[in-house]
């Protein structure tokens, strides 16, 4: 077993996103304050231009600081600053490489047996676990999931590090 912490960075597809979100707010309230007249107006969409920004930076800024990691003790799986589950590698079967599209409403979701931590609609890693795990995602209520998919920057990398630590 490996002691070291390894980052599972997963951000890569959601990054030109946000970049892209950042250019249009910023296009979009300069043009639009050339083309105004109204005061008020013009204030309160450069405070909504501000709050994208914040918003869009702050996205960035947690893809980048918050990847996934493995342990010798834990996967943590993270979505943003929204979702954060911790599973003992204990629980972990072999992971592997599975590139997944999903229909889902949300990007962690409970899907069949599977717990889904999405990007953009995708996912690329899939591990199963040694017995079913209980996971509560607050409104749908507590499921019991049978393995995890989730996406990562690296896929082969990710199973390596993964399988390291938990065979």
């Amino acid at each position: 077993m490996l002691d070291s912490t390894v980052e599972i960075p997963y951000g890569k597809r959601m990054r030109p996103r946000y970049v892209r979100f950042l250019i249009i707010t910023a296009v979009g309230v300069a043009l639009v304050a050339l083309g105004l007249d109204i005061p008020w107006l013009l204030i309160a969409l450069i405070v909504l231009g501000v709050l994208n920004t914040v918003v869009c930076v702050g996205a960035l800024y947690v893809l980048y600081r918050q990847p996934h990691t493995i342990s010798a003790d834990e996967l943590r799986l993270r979505q943003l600053g929204f979702f954060d589950w911790r599973i003992p590698t204990a629980d972990l079967g072999a992971a592997r490489v599975a590139e997944r599209s999903h229909r889902g409403r949300r990007s962690v979701e409970v899907i069949g047996d599977a717990l889904v931590v999405q990007s953009l609609t995708r996912t690329n890693v899939s591990v199963p676990f040694r017995e079913p795990q209980l996971v509560d995602l607050g409104k749908t209520g507590a499921r019991q999931v049978e393995r995890v998919e989730f996406w990562a920057d690296d896929p082969e990398k990710a199973v390596r590090d993964i399988n390291a630590r938990t065979l």
